[in-house]
């Protein structure tokens, strides 16, 4: 794995949360707001394991599956609180099926609420890690 294509990884990281959070200021009175929030959480959900991924060969793990990414990332310290992540990544996987049922896409929303610092903390971590390699 090269540096570039980790830093390729890390800077598309960076966008989709960028968009998250920006999706997550706007007032959630119209359903479309929640919709599209839960959404963009599915794209940051997808390339934090890519990138997680991805930071785990260059430094000579490698993975295959989210679970097995984020399995490695705890094993190694980056991640904390590993019920958290997995509930990230179970959420990831059925959001799309849910999105239907209003008081479910209301409840995800409110869980990708949470869910974001953390997030952000661990974007924050890999590109302290990797921005000077």
């Amino acid at each position: 794995m090269s540096i570039r294509k980790l830093q390729d990884s890390l800077n598309n990281l960076e966008r989709a949360i960028i968009k998250l959070e920006d999706a997550l200021k706007i007032p959630k009175d119209r359903e479309l707001v929640v919709e599209g929030t839960i959404h963009r959480f599915e794209y940051v959900i997808e390339l934090m394991w890519k990138t997680l991924k991805r930071a785990l060969k260059y430094e000579g793990i490698d993975t295959k599956t989210p679970r097995e990414s984020l399995k490695e990332s705890f094993r190694i310290g980056w991640l904390h609180d590993e019920a958290v992540w997995l509930d990230m990544l179970n959420q990831r996987n059925t959001t799309s099926h849910l999105y239907l049922h209003e008081e479910l896409a209301e409840r995800n929303y409110e869980d990708v609420k949470k869910a974001f610092p953390i997030l952000r903390r661990t974007l924050d971590f890999l590109i302290n890690r990797y921005s000077t390699k």
